[in-house]
């Protein structure tokens, strides 16, 4: 049973007290350590993330994969996980601003402060709050709280061109003690163009993709580039909990972790569904992939983490939010506490339709079941835990992967060729540089129209990828896309072939080098 929120900061000060007694091996040492102090006006910090299908995150065990995302899973163990929440829009700018204000999205509501002239921001701002605010797709926080604030929401399309690392970096380094303050950000990640690897590296210098459309609906015919993009993807989310644990490091060196509310979201999923023409507006098939989102709020002074089951949905999070402080919502919301007697009693997941006329419903019965099935599948292809395992599940003829290329048979000479996308950076790796050319990528030339074949890439020497070429539609060329591991990648030089593999993966043809 949930801690009744009006004793709420007052029982994490016991628990984190109690946590530190007798932390000492063997417990024999009289001495603890004293409980985080809590501010009577504790600043807060949400971050909504973008297009993040938490499912992508999860092992086998159905929690989040401390190896993959360490700092997920850290504030998964520091705060409460609330591993069923769902958004109820499948769109950024209906999306974004529910969390904002806690009520559902309306054909009215514009995504900026006019439409919600009631908000996170006025509720914070009216006790007092300093406010420092990103939006990078809204703009609900208001002139009187956000200097310089203009009704008109900024263009989504060109911040994710570029900038995406410096924007999320500026904004942290503005998080710490002092003033009792409310941080939000919206984040443009993980939502694609899919570039950043979990070390803080990128694959290239440029938002484009090396074949033009291939994380588009003119590949999402194609199995094996759905599976090359959801790898990507899971890559992606490395690169957030790689800064996420950056913002942590931080605040713990200025002492602003323990004492801050810190609430971590997402606007809604996305659906890696093959053979459809949309995947991220919502339907009855793909409602398990475009619902569930992280949810992970850390109490002021929590220090001992928990996992709920509530189906909590993005509208409750400011209700939660403002539970948690003891204050009062002053306005009538959708949205109510996800430690609410309304809220733990729901047992369904329900969304809006696109065109918010209508709503899909799924059992919570149901919906774990779907779920469950979604994480089986990618455990399957990507593996768990150590992150070699991410590469190897996908593409034909896996076990070539980690044999020496000149160990095996070669082909006759045939009449393929290709160039490498991006072989310069390969050839001369630079140490400081952000750029770990990963992604090996490209198009084929000299083959039959409209056929396919299996393929190999070596790196230095050694099969580090294999999969399939495809064409994507309406391109008649013949194109391929397979990610190495960044360990794989070493500073200076590096050899890169590209080879078909022909009799029944017992030979390899090479039809590209850099």
């Amino acid at each position: 049973m949930p801690i009744p929120m009006r004793n709420f900061l007052l029982s994490i000060v016991v628990i984190a007290a109690a946590a530190f007694v007798g932390a000492s091996i063997g417990g024999d040492d009289d001495t603890a350590t004293a409980a985080p102090k809590i501010p009577k006006k504790p600043s807060v910090v949400l971050l909504i993330m973008d297009e993040f299908p938490v499912d992508q995150m999860l092992g086998p065990d159905g929690k989040i994969d401390a190896v993959r995302y360490p700092n997920f899973a850290a504030l998964a163990a520091t705060g409460t996980w609330f591993k069923n929440a769902t958004t109820t829009y499948d769109s950024t700018i209906r999306a974004t601003p529910e969390v904002m204000d806690a009520k559902l999205p309306r054909k009215s509501g514009t995504p900026n402060y006019l439409g919600h002239p009631e908000s996170i921001y006025t509720i914070f701002g009216q006790r007092g709050y300093r406010v420092v605010s990103s939006e990078e797709a809204t703009s609900v926080c208001p002139p009187r709280y956000c200097k310089g604030a203009r009704s008109e929401r900024p263009a989504i399309l060109p911040l994710l061109q570029e900038g995406r690392r410096e924007r999320l970096e500026s904004f942290f380094s503005k998080i710490g003690p002092g003033r009792p303050t409310l941080f939000v950000k919206h984040v443009l990640l993980p939502h694609g163009p899919y570039l950043f690897l979990p070390s803080g590296k990128q694959t290239r210098l440029s938002y484009r993709d090396p074949l033009p459309g291939m994380n588009g609906p003119v590949g999402f015919r194609d199995r094996g580039l759905t599976d090359h993009n959801q790898q990507r993807l899971q890559l992606q989310i490395g690169f957030a909990d790689h800064e996420l644990g950056r913002l942590f490091a931080r605040m713990k060196k200025n002492g602003s972790f323990d004492s801050s509310l810190i609430a971590v979201t997402a606007d809604h999923g996305f659906a890696f569904e093959v053979g459809v023409k949309d995947r991220r507006t919502v339907t009855a098939s793909n409602i398990d992939e475009i619902a569930p989102v992280p949810l992970f709020i850390k109490a002021p002074g929590q220090t001992k983490g928990s996992t709920s089951s509530t189906y909590a949905r993005t509208i409750d999070i400011v209700p939660t939010i403002a539970d948690i402080l003891n204050f009062r919502m002053p306005y009538r919301a959708d949205g109510s506490s996800a430690f609410s007697k309304r809220v733990r009693r729901r047992r369904f997941v329900r969304m809006l339709n696109r065109n918010l006329r209508g709503t899909i419903t799924v059992s919570a019965s149901s919906m774990e079941r779907r779920r469950r099935a979604l994480v089986r599948r990618k455990v399957a292809l990507f593996g768990s835990g150590d992150i070699a395992s991410l590469y190897t599940g996908i593409g034909p003829n896996r076990r070539l992967i980690g044999r020496n290329s000149a160990d095996l048979r070669p082909a006759g000479q045939g009449a393929l060729g290709t160039e490498i996308d991006g072989a310069s950076f390969m050839r001369a790796v630079n140490p400081r540089s952000v750029i770990r050319p990963t992604q090996v990528a490209g198009h084929i030339a000299g083959g039959r129209k409209g056929v396919d074949r299996d393929l190999a890439v070596a790196v230095n020497g050694r099969i580090e990828a294999v999969g399939r070429s495809f064409h994507l539609k309406g391109d008649r060329a013949e194109s391929y896309a397979m990610m190495v591991p960044e360990a794989s990648i070493r500073d200076g030089r590096n050899s890169v072939q590209v080879f078909e593999v022909t009799d029944r993966g017992l030979k390899l043809r090479l039809i590209g080098s850099a």
